[in-house]
């Protein structure tokens, strides 16, 4: 009986994060097409840090990382970063679960490479 909980649990988490992983990626593909000007200048704040390589050496500096890009390219990408790693944190096999296992496969790459590696699983 307790493996038909686990199952089911297991199984509700997968959905959540695909759905909210889903979910974040059409509210940013349907929120750019109301100002360009606007949307052009984040998009050049975004290059700048999204390109950058990150530093995941300590839990306290993945959390700096976060708020520099939540600060420099706003919350969408601040968002669809975490939902990566939260996404590899579940699915990648190499990774198990192991959030330091995941802060060094993850360290010196750019938040754009992190979004590409979980693009590619999918």
């Amino acid at each position: 009986m307790s493996k038909f909980a686990l199952t089911s649990a297991t199984a509700a988490m997968m959905s959540l994060f695909l759905v909210t992983a889903c979910a974040d990626e059409n509210a940013d593909k349907e929120g750019s097409s109301t100002a360009t000007s606007a949307a052009e200048q984040e998009t050049a704040a975004q290059d700048t840090v999204m390109d950058q390589p990150v530093d995941f050496s300590s839990p306290e500096s993945v959390e700096q990382t976060l708020e520099n890009i939540r600060q420099q390219a706003g919350e969408p990408s601040a968002k669809k970063l975490k939902n990566a790693m939260d996404y590899m944190m579940f699915y990648d096999l190499e990774v198990k679960r192991n959030k330091e296992a995941l802060q060094k496969k993850l360290d010196g790459k750019t938040p754009n490479e992190i979004i590409g590696m979980v693009k590619r699983f999918r």
